[in-house]
Parts: structure tokens; C-alpha cells; sequence
């Protein structure tokens, strides 16, 4: 530890392939240099001087349109997953919590679904936690199309959306799907994305599109999904170009 300098520390993270991973590995390493420092083990504090961590680049979810949306739909018509694709792009779920949804989460009454539970697929098997913050243990509400067609495949039906489907199964079968049918196709977790920015370009308030999300800072909603087109963009610049012209 004692001959570990800077320039070593910088070099190592180089060889990451992922930035995200590399900040990963420096902050556990950090933790580990700092706690043989303040113990007396070495006398080299290394992480108080300035290390340059690989660039994270800002990730650009790729969505769909209202159109392929549509589309994306009626091509999941009668599929045995139709019921789970309604409540990921129409609600906003996140893939783990989607996959986890239960026939009595859903208030076809209200026009609700309650989120439980999260469901991942981890070193070959399935795990079941609570949602990933306060702010995900969440009731949202459904597009009454969605409601109308839920309502329509329930008919007495318990247990998951999906059935026994695992999340990597679901996936595989969603893209398998896409694929044969020539449907417009995003991964499942960027349907989450698809819907909260055709939220905010319907023209629903971002807070009230994080409470639906359930994000826990409104921050997190406006940095991934607050991205006007440019034909919001132009009509500004109309409203923008009428009040100086006329003033």
C-alpha cells in the first residue's frame, strides 16, 4: 500500500471496459485504502489526492413514439403476454417490478395497479424483494383502454402476469416476439422509459410524472425523460418570437 501512487490508481481504472464499473471498483478500493489508513496499517493516504475517474456518459434510452407504441400493442393482441406489456408501458413500471405484478395487484375498478414487489433473475435463480425505495411502493393509475382490455383477460385469473416466466424469459419471448411480427421494439426496461417521456410530451407535469415513475427526486425524472422534440422546440420559439414583435 505504500508504494501505491496516484498515476497506479488512474491506470487500473483505464483498464475497465465499463466507466460505470470503474467507479465502482475505486469506490470500494477508497473505502479500503482509507480504512488501513485511519487503523495505521500504511501512511500513504493516496485517495486524498485528485483522481481522474474514466468519463461516465449520460445514457440516452431509446424509445418509442405514440405511433409504434400503438402499434407495438396491437401486435401483442392475444399474446400470452399482452397483459404484461399493458401494465409496463401504460404505467411506467420498471421491468423488476413489472415482472412481478400479481392478477390482485390490479384495481380494475379504480383503474389502478399496485406496485408490491420486485422481481429479478440473480446468479441462476429467481428473488423476490420490496420495491427498490419508499417512493416505488406505489398505487398508479391505468389508461382506461388498458383497464377495458385487462378486464377482458383476467376473467378469473391468479398469480403473475407473466405465469411461471422468469424475467430473462419474458424478455426473450417479448423480443422473440417484436422480431417475428416486425414490431417497433425497445428492450423492456426502455418501455418504462417510452412512457414517462411521452408523459411529459403529452404534457403532464414532471412531478407528477416522477409520483407515477416513483422516483424518490424529481431530478432523476427531468435528466432521462425531460427531452422536448423539435416541434416543441419551434413552437417556442413562435410564442417566443410573437412577444418581442409585438411588445
Amino acid at each position: 500500500m505504500e508504494s501505491i501512487t496516484a498515476s497506479d490508481i488512474e491506470e487500473w481504472l483505464g483498464s475497465f471496459k465499463r466507466a460505470g464499473a470503474a467507479r465502482k471498483a475505486w469506490a470500494v478500493l477508497r473505502a479500503i485504502l482509507r480504512l488501513a489508513y485511519r487503523r495505521g496499517v500504511t501512511d500513504n493516504d493516496v485517495t486524498r489526492r485528485e483522481i481522474r475517474l474514466p468519463h461516465l456518459r449520460r445514457y440516452e434510452p431509446r424509445v418509442l413514439d405514440a405511433r409504434q407504441v400503438r402499434r407495438l400493442l396491437k401486435g401483442f393482441y392475444g399474446h400470452a403476454l399482452e397483459a404484461w406489456l399493458l401494465v409496463s408501458v401504460c404505467a411506467g413500471l420498471r421491468r423488476c417490478e413489472s415482472v412481478g405484478i400479481e392478477w390482485s395487484d390490479l384495481d380494475l375498478k379504480r383503474g389502478t395497479v399496485t406496485v408490491k414487489r420486485s422481481v429479478q433473475w440473480v446468479a441462476g435463480h429467481e428473488t423476490v424483494t420490496d420495491p427498490k425505495t419508499d417512493q416505488s411502493r406505489r398505487t398508479v393509475a391505468l389508461p382506461r383502454f388498458a383497464v377495458k382490455r385487462l378486464a377482458q383477460l383476467k376473467h378469473g385469473r391468479s398469480g403473475r402476469l407473466v405465469g411461471d416466466l422468469n424475467a430473462n424469459q419474458v424478455a426473450s419471448h417479448y423480443m422473440a416476439w417484436c422480431r417475428r411480427m416486425q414490431l417497433p421494439c425497445v428492450p423492456p426496461r426502455n418501455l418504462r422509459h417510452t412512457f414517462g417521456t411521452l408523459a411529459i410530451k403529452a404534457g403532464t407535469d414532471i412531478s407528477v410524472v416522477a409520483r407515477q415513475l416513483g422516483h424518490s427526486d424529481i431530478q432523476t425524472t427531468a435528466r432521462y425523460y425531460l427531452k422536448p422534440d423539435l416541434s416543441v422546440l419551434k413552437d417556442m420559439q413562435k410564442a417566443w418570437q410573437k412577444l418581442i414583435l409585438t411588445c
